[in-house]
């Protein structure tokens, strides 16, 4: 006991009587290697894994511009909205007085114009600007689930139950004609009036089916909507 007294005493002695710049002790040596090594390793993973980061960047930076394009396929029935580059070879949208874009998409057969006071049988498909779809009375359209109803609808141009921009779309037009058409707010849903209201959205035509269907018109009814029409029939009055 006496003699390990002793030998703490002394190196407690010999430690303490180092100047302060050398009282720090040092790890041992394979330590000092060791945090090294880690930290050369960190090192080297890191710069290691940049490449792989910037990859993703790379390739959006690198993409050709007609991918988007290219990767759409219109079909029979789509609009894909502002949001794709128009085609080039598609006809012009032609702009009316009231702010309506139209597209004439086929010119249809027969001797028979819709007109006021005509009783018009058309399929559409409802899509927001940007291609967003709403609904469709056509079968097969996007991803409108199967239990909702189709088949066309019928209204009486100039009756003032339908949108003012939808009765300029459809007026003009003959069976099988196909038009596009970007209607405004300003003759959409919400120019509709009833009961004095204006701008309810769910008293104008056509209106969709169901619960989910009208509920996401509503949702955007005060934006600007795609309509995709083919008229089927054209009853006089």
């Amino acid at each position: 006991m006496h003699v390990r007294s002793t030998n703490i005493a002394s190196t407690s002695e010999r430690f303490f009587s180092k100047p302060a710049a050398y009282r720090c002790v040092s790890p041992p040596q394979s330590t000092q290697r060791s945090h090294g090594d880690n930290l050369e390793t960190s090192r080297r993973f890191l710069l290691s894994t940049l490449p792989l980061i910037s990859i993703p960047l790379d390739l959006a930076s690198y993409a050709p511009a007609s991918h988007a394009a290219s990767s759409v396929s219109p079909g029979e029935w789509s609009s894909p909205g502002l949001a794709v580059p128009e085609d080039p070879n598609a006809p012009k949208f032609v702009r009316t007085v009231s702010g309506v874009k139209i597209q004439e998409l086929s010119q249809g057969s027969g001797s028979l114009f819709a007109e006021p006071g005509d009783l018009v049988l058309f399929d559409y498909i409802l899509r927001r600007s940007n291609g967003y779809f709403i609904y469709g009375t056509v079968e097969g359209v996007s991803f409108q689930p199967r239990d909702v109803p189709i088949g066309p609808v019928a209204h009486r141009l100039g009756a003032g139950q339908m949108l003012p921009g939808l009765e300029e779309v459809l007026t003009g037009m003959k069976q099988g004609g196909k038009r596009r058409a970007l209607i405004p707010p300003s003759v959409g849903y919400e120019a509709v009036e009833s009961a004095g209201s204006r701008g309810s959205c769910s008293v104008a035509e056509p209106q969709p089916p169901t619960f989910a269907t009208k509920r996401q018109l509503l949702n955007h009814c005060k934006e600007p909507l795609m309509f995709e029409v083919e008229v089927r029939r054209i009853n006089k009055s």
